[in-house]
């Protein structure tokens, strides 16, 4: 049996955010799942999941997320019955966002909260070959963890102040929330001092370009405000494989990346998925820029090598992946105990010079006021 990670969003108050990753298992399918099917006639299904294990926890909310090329199919989700003689409980679809590329996201209602096992199945909508659906992840949640905080709405127009954002003095280069064409939180920000930080991978698509990227951004906020609730994208920052650094929030606020540790807490979020059997490329440029802005974080917070993380070392999950953990110890000695500038080469005596070379320095001395 392969194994599916399915992130859990457990309730934790007014510090709800992202949730954590817990394995679940479906027959004969892979993380992440591919789904390949053939046309059927329109409306009738053309692929159907096994039903999953026990999730182990009450949710009414299911959410999923991936890549579907291939508009002309709905994905829906069903409960198991209670009875081997009862049918499946189709549960109704409240939310969909597919994008341009294909990325996209869907919400499931429960009739009621349950622990149901769940399967995946895909009708035709008027398919013209064959197609395939990627499933990258899938949260079960309760309606009452749809929302980041209890932070009152404005009444009034809100606009965070040019101190609760990186600099335009600092020393890398930025993408920043206009150039990718982020929409404005729905709510004021929550200013808070930031005193760690914490390595993610996005568990998703790999992009392989700068416009690519930007549609990756997009549709990263649009889950995280829509499908899930939240304020605006959890993370301060993620990179692309090319090496660009997008802002996500200020980094003067409080994100919504790990369960119970977003104060004080800024996230950083590798694009792409780094857990087996997916396997993207940690890039030298990614590697760079992650540094970088890791020792951004380190002179401008005060923090020190004890106070990086991977997101794994504050939750029960998989992030960043196997792959991007191993590399942790490594960036953190590439941050916090950098190799010292190789010392400049000694200007031999002007006397083991030859004659010309002699009276080239001599002059340069004399023009440096060394003489």
């Amino acid at each position: 049996m392969l194994k599916l990670t399915l992130c859990l969003l457990m309730s934790a108050g007014p510090l709800l955010a992202a949730g954590e990753e817990k394995d679940l298992s479906f027959p004969g399918l892979g993380y992440p799942i591919q789904l390949r099917f053939s046309p059927s006639s329109q409306g009738r299904t053309c692929f159907r999941t096994g039903y999953s294990d026990d999730p182990g926890k009450e949710y009414d909310t299911v959410l999923v997320q991936g890549m579907m090329p291939d508009g002309a199919i709905s994905l829906e989700v069903e409960g198991k019955g209670d009875t081997i003689f009862s049918g499946a409980v189709r549960y109704e679809r409240d939310g969909f966002r597919r994008f341009p590329n294909g990325r996209f996201w869907a919400r499931y209602r429960a009739p009621a909260r349950t622990s149901r096992r769940l399967r995946v199945s895909v009708t035709d909508l008027g398919l013209k070959g064959p197609a395939s659906v990627v499933v990258y992840g899938t949260e079960l949640l309760t309606t009452g963890e749809l929302r980041e905080e209890a932070v009152p709405v404005s009444t009034a127009p809100y606009a965070p102040g040019p101190s609760l954002f990186v600099p335009s003095t600092a020393p890398f280069s930025l993408v920043r929330r206009a150039q990718w064409g982020a929409a404005p939180p729905k709510e004021p920000y929550t200013p808070i001092k930031q005193y760690f930080f914490t390595l993610h991978h996005t568990q998703g698509h790999y992009p392989r370009s700068y416009g690519d990227s930007v549609t990756e951004m997009q549709f990263i906020q649009d889950y995280h405000q829509h499908a899930k609730g939240w304020n605006d994208i959890g993370y301060h920052f993620l990179i692309d494989p090319e090496g660009r650094i997008f802002e996500g929030r200020p980094i003067g606020v409080q994100g919504a990346h790990v369960l119970r540790h977003n104060p004080g807490n800024i996230g950083i979020s590798i694009m792409g998925n780094y857990h087996p059997p997916a396997n993207d490329v940690f890039t030298p440029e990614t590697r760079r820029s992650f540094v970088t802005l890791g020792s951004y974080i380190r002179d401008n917070y005060s923090v020190g090598i004890s106070s990086f993380y991977a997101h794994r070392d504050l939750g029960d999950t998989d992030c960043p992946g196997d792959g991007l953990y191993a590399q942790k110890a490594s960036l953190a000695a590439e941050i916090f105990t950098p190799l010292p500038p190789p010392p400049a080469p000694a200007l031999p005596p002007a006397g083991d010079l030859p004659p010309a070379q002699s009276e080239s320095l001599r002059q340069l001395l004399l023009y440096l006021g060394r003489d």
